[in-house]
């Protein structure tokens, strides 16, 4: 395992100096007005209701946020061992929240009003290039924003950046790394993995480089980098949010997904993301069930505030570490003792070894005429077919013989779909037609036949592993497939929200699922406020992470 080349990395850094000289540039004509936020008010680790309620009583302004975040983005993202969340910075920000900020008073304004984000950089955002990671793709500008983006925008957020991801989404053994960024590493421990392949954009929010980002989650790639950085993810139901103007991975299991150190926040960022796209069909649902309204989420005024509430625990499921089943075993304890039933469980076989028989598959059949169809945007200096991005792969990786940018395993990965053309094969038929509806369906009917509001699990059966093997001394996976339940949201397009509950002796966060019926995500919101607050956390959970065991941790741990 290795970074990019030394060449790239040294014009990734010029580039992000370009980018916050031009930022600066633009703006200089109102910089007098921004005056930089005191250190005592703790920005980088702010939560999104914190943040919303210091721009509502006029602590900070949308302008000073944004400088404060760009600033910590220049200088913690690429020195010392870098995390390497950020890909591209937006030259409009600031101008953006300059522009916010006038209009603050006129009133109106929901909760995401003034707010920065990021966005992982397979999807579209207008100005910015759609590189999916590759530098394949480093000059692929789209013609406009992704539909998820513009409601963003709508709803007042900034956009601050793209993230670094896994590239093309698909990890071949390297999750969380790209041939544009290098390996996204994680905050809490600078030599353990991000997973993937939303790396850059959970890493982004772990190091507090804004109070939420922007994924997408088709096998696990929002809900394991959260596991992994101790963040708060939903996936939501299958079309809750558009597709729209993002690089398709396997669109039967595509989802844009929010990530975000809140159960509130997440809830106010899904709210403003989902609704109906007639570009995607998918979505369509959203006219006759639209989600329910999140602005305002409470536990219920019981003393036991989860009490009626039905949990179904997966006895059968493979564990693969001490640690996590030990949390969780404590995990369940307190949420019985705050009235909650947790009930033993058994699901049929095949949702514990999906990955074969279901989503492999489809992931295999749907990748390349997905991609190539979405590659049509692009004027004819962009690669518009599979064979063509490969052929450029290759002629990277020739004049980088002794550190190739484009792992070779993701070569081989792409001559695979290249020799093997399933979309319309009778199997992947199969698994559309008739697999997927019945596991939608059986799903369904047991947790209504069982009386559960929500199956519970660990989100991994692992902790994040170490980016590379010599370094592994202290990890633990005894599991085959560590994200094997994870499968199950995938594969049924149900709701499934991910949890902090605490960190392992090693200093990486671990994380609980709990997976809901269809369209019931504002349920898993409410069950998942009560979780935070009976649950407790180790307290190194609320601070900002470390960086690292191994180097000297940030010298600004006390400023903002």
């Amino acid at each position: 395992m290795r970074d990019t080349a030394h060449g790239f990395a040294r014009w990734r850094q010029t580039a992000r100096l370009v980018a916050i000289l031009i930022t600066t540039a633009v703006t200089g004509a109102f910089a007098h007005a921004s005056v930089a936020p005191s250190s005592s008010l703790g920005l980088a680790h702010r939560t999104l209701p914190e943040l919303r309620g210091m721009l509502d009583r006029g602590e900070i302004t949308s302008e000073q946020l944004t400088r404060f975040y760009l600033a910590r983005i220049g200088t913690l993202d690429d020195q010392g061992p870098a995390i390497n969340a950020m890909l591209d910075l937006a030259p409009g920000a600031l101008a953006r929240a300059h522009e916010l900020d006038r209009h603050r008073d006129e009133g109106g304004h929901g909760p995401l009003y003034g707010i920065p984000f990021v966005v992982k950089d397979n999807i579209d955002v207008k100005g910015l290039p759609t590189s999916g990671g590759s530098m394949v793709l480093a000059r692929a500008y789209p013609r406009d924003s992704a539909q998820v983006v513009r409601r963003l925008e709508r709803a007042g957020a900034i956009v601050l950046g793209k993230t670094n991801m896994t590239e093309f989404a698909a990890s071949y053994g390297n999750p969380g790394y790209s041939s544009r960024g290098g390996f996204t590493r994680n905050p809490w421990r600078l030599d353990r993995s991000v997973l993937g392949s939303s790396s850059g954009s959970a890493a982004a929010v772990a190091a507090g480089f804004a109070p939420f980002a922007i994924g997408t989650d088709t096998e696990g790639s929002v809900r394991g980098p959260a596991h992994a950085t101790g963040l708060v993810a939903m996936r939501p139901t299958l079309g809750r949010v558009s597709r729209d103007g993002i690089i398709p991975l396997a669109l039967s299991f595509d989802t844009p997904a929010p990530l975000t150190r809140t159960v509130q926040g997440n809830a106010w960022v899904l709210a403003a993301m989902a609704g109906q796209d007639p570009s995607d069909e998918a979505t369509s649902f959203n006219a006759r069930a639209p989600l329910e309204d999140m602005s305002a989420l409470t536990l219920p005024s019981r003393q036991a505030p989860l009490e009626g509430i039905r949990l179904g625990v997966i006895e059968h499921r493979e564990a693969g570490n001490a640690q996590i089943e030990a949390r969780f075993a404590r995990a369940l304890e307190h949420v019985q003792a705050q009235g909650a039933s947790t009930v033993q469980v058994t699901l049929d076989a095949h949702y514990l070894d999906l990955w074969p028989i279901t989503v492999g598959p489809v992931h295999e059949a749907e990748f390349q005429p997905q991609l190539e169809r979405y590659l049509r945007q692009f004027d004819d200096t962009q690669p518009h077919t599979l064979q063509e991005i490969m052929a450029r792969c290759e002629a990277l990786n020739q004049h980088e013989r002794d550190n190739p940018p484009v792992t070779p395993q993701r070569i081989r990965g792409m001559q695979h779909r290249l020799h093997e053309r399933l979309e319309g094969s009778p199997a992947y038929l199969e698994v559309i037609s008739r697999r997927i509806p019945e596991l939608r369906e059986q799903l369904s009917h047991f947790m209504m036949a069982n009386h559960l509001d929500a199956l519970i699990f660990p989100t991994e059966a692992c902790p994040a592993p170490p980016l590379r093997r010599q370094d592994s001394d202290d990890y633990e996976c005894t599991a085959r497939e560590p994200f094997a339940l994870g499968y199950i949201a995938s594969a049924t397009g149900f709701p499934e929200l991910t949890l902090p509950m605490g960190v392992t002796r090693a200093g990486v966060p671990i994380n609980v699922s709990l997976l809901g019926n269809e369209r019931q995500e504002a349920e898993l919101y409410r069950l998942g406020l009560a979780l935070r607050q009976t649950v407790p956390e180790d307290d190194v959970l609320s601070l900002p992470p470390p960086l690292a065991n191994t180097v000297n941790p940030f010298a600004d741990r006390s400023t903002p």
